[in-house]
């Protein structure tokens, strides 16, 4: 298919349902939307439709239409260069998304597709069976349901609530609270200073770091597992005028409470 492009002067949201393959977006300055696919057999196996949004919004959907696609489907790749300010919706069974640049937010599900990101302004909600999450910044809260992905952000800016079986789930820097609850995974947070973090694990370890200064409330509880802290006593030692408050309970997983490091607990 030919590039198609799009005037879209004012906010874009972005529609996609794709099976397999690729979906690569990226953003700029623009007030262009330019959709561009490539490894299809036939131009009508996508149903695609643009028209305007509330307000100022533009909506683009974009849909495959077409046969079951099988070892085919590694061959699709679909392209969309956006402007900043685009909130994506996507749905795929395989298909993986790597979105560059920044965007308004995310809302992703999958059964196997992996999910990539720069920088998003609002909220990220991604719902998977497999498919890993990694990502730069968030700016504001992360949802994950999941079964066996990981997911590793470098950065959220509000709340972070995962839910899953075996995924490991990582954060350097969390400025909001956190509700985490996973059977086998492991948890590591390099870097926390406020809200209140809740974490249980059946058997996953659990890797909390803790800035400097921050006054800490600690819960923490293990049947068969190992939990320590590095604190100074003092440090957490009422759960009323806090920064920090920790809640962790694990069945067999380790539990580590620890000092961040001078550059982990930099906010940059």
């Amino acid at each position: 298919m030919e590039p198609i492009t799009y005037p879209t002067p004012g906010a874009l949201r972005l529609f996609l349902e794709i099976p397999a393959g690729t979906i690569e977006v990226s953003s700029s300055e623009t007030s262009e939307t330019v959709l561009t696919i490539e490894g299809e057999r036939d131009p009508g196996d996508f149903k695609v439709r643009f028209g305007p949004g509330s307000g100022h919004e533009h909506r683009l959907h974009v849909e495959y239409r077409g046969r079951r696609l099988g070892l085919r489907g590694r061959e699709l790749h679909v392209d969309v260069r956006v402007p900043f300010a685009c909130a994506i919706e996507a749905s795929t069974g395989s298909a993986d998304l790597r979105i560059r640049g920044r965007v308004s937010s995310i809302n992703f599900r999958t059964g196997s597709g992996d999910l990539r990101f720069d920088e998003v302004d609002a909220d990220i909600e991604v719902k998977t069976a497999s498919g890993d999450v990694q990502g730069s910044e968030a700016g504001g809260n992360v949802v994950a349901h999941g079964a066996s992905g990981d997911l590793h952000v470098s950065r959220v800016v509000g709340r972070l609530v995962v839910r899953t079986a075996s995924g490991d789930i990582g954060v350097d820097h969390l400025d909001g609270g956190a509700s985490i609850t996973t059977v086998s995974g492991d948890v590591r947070i390099v870097s926390l200073a406020v809200g209140e973090i809740a974490v249980r694990s059946v058997s996953g370890d659990v890797e909390l770091g803790v800035a400097a200064g921050a006054r800490v409330y600690m819960d923490l509880n293990t049947t068969s597992g190992d939990a320590s802290s590095d604190l100074e006593i003092g440090q957490g030692n009422g759960d009323t005028d806090v920064d920090l408050t920790l809640r962790v309970a694990s069945v067999s997983g380790d539990i580590r409470v620890r000092r961040a490091a001078a550059r982990e607990a930099r906010i940059a």
